[in-house]
């Protein structure tokens, strides 16, 4: 299979180029930036250009799309006019931040706490545009993965498969999830103070392997217009992340819960932020396929060759 990836050369986008062509599929990789690290065919541009994307598409002819990078509406309608009524299939990376829970964790409005595990028929935000005004950063304004989504399933052009996908970890970690406790430990704390809500809270996480694997998968599969969670079977709580870090770095201190402190970020930890796998299971056969240690091992020694 011939496939168009946009956006491929940050962080899951270099993973899953790699596993398209070791599963024997052709790989094209449509970036802003040429890049000497990418060993497959690239094309360069924007994929907020109509005329830009129309040219990708006339030279890979792909069979399906992958689309890494489209955070608002926009990039889907500029995909529609690249196509040019033309049908393709697409696989699009979306995000757990969909789900209402999100809305509650972050404290966007007043909602009650939302039942963990969602599936994707849970309910979704009712605030839009989650980013604006509380992160610096060119996307955060246009960022609205709901209003993507909703475009891509109403596309008359498009056969698309959303994937939302949990917290992504592993190398080349852009928000260095682990970062914190790692340093900790490094250095040889003797006792690390864990505020009680985030010592329980629990996320959906997924190693970047395995959200590369699902997306295969999806592409690889029959499947069209349908939505799929995409993260780990468990979800951890921050203190059983910290001791499994703390067993790989062989760190011997003390993990400390203090019931009196809250973490002082403006989250609400009482909700959490989890999704119910069991659709993408059932219907693709997804499974993980690195062991949790195993890629968490690597995360870590990642952080540790790259602390400043």
């Amino acid at each position: 299979m011939k496939a168009l990836v946009i956006g491929g050369t940050n962080f899951i986008g270099p993973v899953l180029t790699r596993q398209l062509a070791q599963s024997g599929h052709e790989v094209a990789v449509f970036h802003r930036r040429i890049s000497p690290e990418i060993q497959y065919g690239q094309i360069q541009g924007d994929c907020n250009d109509a005329d830009d994307l129309r040219r990708a598409l006339e030279a890979v002819a792909p069979d399906v799309i992958l689309h890494m990078v489209a955070w608002s509406q926009k990039q889907i309608h500029v995909l529609e006019q690249a196509l040019h009524g033309g049908k393709m299939r697409a696989v699009i990376a979306s995000s757990v931040d969909v789900y209402k829970a999100y809305e509650v964790l972050l404290g966007l409005s007043d909602a009650p706490v939302v039942a963990a595990p969602c599936d994707e028929q849970a309910p979704l935000r009712d605030v839009l545009y989650p980013y604006r005004g509380r992160v610096e950063a060119d996307f955060a304004h246009d960022y609205e993965k709901i209003l993507m989504e909703k475009a891509a399933m109403r596309s008359a052009v498009l056969d698309a498969v959303i994937l939302r996908l949990g917290m992504v970890y592993g190398r080349n970690d852009p928000r260095h999830r682990f970062l914190e406790p790692i340093q900790k430990m490094r250095q040889n704390a003797r006792r690390i103070e864990l505020p009680k809500d985030a010592a329980g809270f629990r996320a959906s996480m997924c190693h970047v392997e395995d959200v590369a694997h699902g997306i295969i998968l999806a592409m690889e599969s029959h499947a069209a217009r349908e939505i799929y969670n995409l993260a780990a079977r468990r979800a951890l709580s921050g203190m059983a992340w910290h001791r499994r870090i703390a067993r790989l770095m062989h760190w011997h201190g003390d993990i400390v819960v203090d019931e009196t402190a809250a973490t002082a970020d403006g989250m609400n930890y009482a909700q959490h932020l989890v999704a119910d796998t069991g659709k993408i299971r059932k219907q693709l056969g997804y499974k993980e396929r690195l062991p949790l240690d195993e890629g968490l091992a690597g995360t870590i020694r990642w952080e540790l060759e790259n602390i400043a």
